[in-house]
C-alpha cells in the first residue's frame, strides 16, 4: 500500500485527475482485502488527497466539511470521550499530570484548577484527582476547577459527575464552566475570563489544544506554491517507487515548521499565563512534526505516525473486541478529521498543527519558561498507566518515552509532553 500512496499522493500535486482516479481504485482494491489498521488508515489518507486534488477548484475550505455538519453533536461528543478512553497515551498523560498536581499543591489549602483540554478533557482525570486529593496526609484542600469546553451537555454532565464525587468524600468542591475553546479565549484579561480569584493556588492543565495557537497564513510566504509543487514532486516521485523501502521513511530528512518566530496568538496565551503566576502548567502535545511547510514532508509523517497509532488502537480492542465499534468511529470522526486537516488545508485552515518535542521547548523557552524536572513518582505513574495497556513492543522504548516528557516552568510549570507514538 505505501508506494501506491506515494504515487497518489504524487499525481495529486501534479494535478492528474486521471492518474489520481487509477490509484485510488488501486488503494480501493487492496484495502479490500483485509480488515486491518493500515487498510482503514490508507482509506482515510486516499479520501485525503482526493479532497486535496479538488482544493484548485473548491478552495482548502470547500474540500472539507466539518464534522458537526454531517455527525449529531451527541455522537461526535461520545466519540471524542471514547477517544480519551480507548487511548493508552492520554491515559498516561493524565496520570502524570495528575501526579505533578498533587505533588505541586502538597501544602496548598485552596487549588484552582484549570482545564483547557477542550475537546479532550475528561471527567476521569478529575475524578481520580479528587481521590487522590481526600488521601493527601493532613486532609484536602478546597478544589476549584474551572473547565474550558464547547458542549454545554458535557460540562452539565462532568459538574455533577464531579460534584457528587467531591460530596461523598467531603472535599469543598467548585465547578465553573467556560463555553468555548482555547483559541477563542480572550488573552486580554485570562483572569477574569477563567474566573481565578487571587490567593488560589493555580494549576494550569492543556491537552492536546496549544497546537491550534499556531496558526499562521503560512500560504501567503513568497514563491511557496512553486517551491512546493517542485520539492513535492521529486521526492513523492523517489517514495512511490519499488525498490524504495517504507521502513526509510522514518528516517526521511524533513523541513522544521515554517515559523521563525513563535505565533502571535501562542505568544498572547503564554504571556497572559505568565500573568497568573500559576504554581504549575501542565500541557500534552502530540510530538510529530505535522507543521512542516511541504505538503510531502506532513504526508510522510502522518503516514508513519498514524500508521503506529491506528496499531495501537488496534491491539487495544484485540483485547476487548467488543469496543470495535467505539474503535471505529473514533478513528473516522477524530482521527480522521485530524488527518484530513493536516493533508487537505493550508494557511489559516490547517489547524492541526502538531510539533515536536524540541519545537515546543524553543516556543516555551522565548516565552520565559525554564525546564525543570519531574519527579520519579510522576513519571513511574505514567509508565505504569501505558503498560496496563498491554501494548506489544512498548517496553524495549520507554527510555524513550521518558525522554519525550518535558517540563517547563513559571514559578513551577510543567510542560508534559508525551507522544501519541510508542
Amino acid at each position: 500500500l505505501g508506494p501506491v500512496l506515494y504515487a497518489c499522493a504524487t499525481h495529486v500535486i501534479e494535478g492528474s485527475f486521471e492518474k489520481t482516479d487509477i490509484d485510488l481504485s488501486q488503494i480501493k482494491r487492496l484495502t479490500s482485502i483485509a480488515d486491518g489498521p493500515l487498510q482503514r488508515l490508507s482509506l482515510i489518507i486516499a479520501d485525503s488527497l482526493a479532497r486535496r486534488l479538488l482544493c484548485p477548484i473548491q478552495g482548502f475550505a470547500g474540500a472539507l466539511i466539518h464534522p458537526s455538519d454531517y455527525f449529531e453533536q451527541s455522537i461526535l461528543q461520545t466519540a471524542r470521550f471514547n477517544f480519551t478512553n480507548l487511548s493508552p497515551y492520554i491515559s498516561t498523560g493524565f496520570a502524570t499530570i495528575n501526579r505533578a498536581i498533587l505533588e505541586a499543591m502538597e501544602d496548598e489549602q485552596v487549588v484552582r484548577i484549570i482545564d483547557l483540554s477542550c475537546s479532550t478533557s475528561h471527567p476521569r482525570q478529575w475524578l481520580k484527582l479528587l481521590r487522590d486529593f481526600h488521601g493527601r496526609q493532613g486532609g484536602p484542600p478546597e478544589v476549584r476547577l474551572t473547565v474550558v469546553h464547547d458542549d454545554n451537555d458535557f460540562l452539565a454532565n462532568m459538574r455533577a459527575l464531579l460534584s457528587k464525587e467531591a460530596e461523598m468524600l467531603k472535599i469543598p468542591f467548585q465547578f465553573n464552566s467556560v463555553i468555548g475553546r482555547l483559541e477563542t479565549l480572550d488573552f486580554s484579561n485570562l483572569r477574569n475570563t477563567l474566573d481565578i480569584k487571587y490567593g488560589e493556588a493555580i494549576a494550569i492543565s492543556c491537552s492536546l489544544q496549544m497546537h491550534r495557537l499556531l496558526v499562521v497564513d503560512d500560504v501567503s510566504c513568497s514563491g511557496i506554491g512553486q517551491l512546493q509543487k517542485m520539492a513535492n514532486i521529486a521526492q513523492l516521485k523517489q517514495m512511490s517507487s519499488s525498490v524504495y523501502s517504507p521502513a526509510s521513511t522514518l528516517n526521511y530528512p524533513q523541513t522544521p515548521s515554517p515559523q521563525c518566530q513563535t505565533p502571535k496568538l501562542l505568544v498572547n496565551f503564554l504571556n497572559a499565563v505568565c500573568v497568573l503566576k500559576p504554581n504549575i502548567m501542565l500541557m500534552m502535545e502530540q510530538d510529530a512534526n505535522h507543521n512542516a511547510l511541504l505538503f510531502c514532508d506532513r504526508f510522510v509523517e502522518a503516514l508513519n505516525y498514524y500508521a503506529a497509532l491506528f496499531d495501537s488502537f488496534h491491539a487495544v480492542i484485540a483485547a476487548n473486541p467488543r469496543r470495535s465499534d467505539e474503535r471505529a468511529r473514533v478513528e473516522r470522526m477524530i482521527l480522521g478529521e485530524e488527518i484530513k486537516n493536516i493533508l487537505v488545508c493550508e494557511g489559516v485552515h490547517r489547524y492541526e498543527r502538531h510539533e515536536r518535542l524540541s519545537q515546543w521547548a524553543m516556543h516555551m523557552n522565548r516565552s520565559g519558561f525554564d525546564h525543570v524536572p519531574l519527579s520519579f513518582h510522576a513519571i513511574w505513574e505514567g509508565n505504569q498507566k501505558l503498560m496496563s495497556f498491554g501494548l506489544n513492543g512498548c517496553q524495549s522504548k520507554l527510555n524513550i518515552k521518558q525522554r519525550a516528557i518535558s517540563v517547563l516552568k513559571v514559578a513551577k510549570v510543567y510542560a508534559i509532553d508525551i507522544a501519541y507514538l510508542c
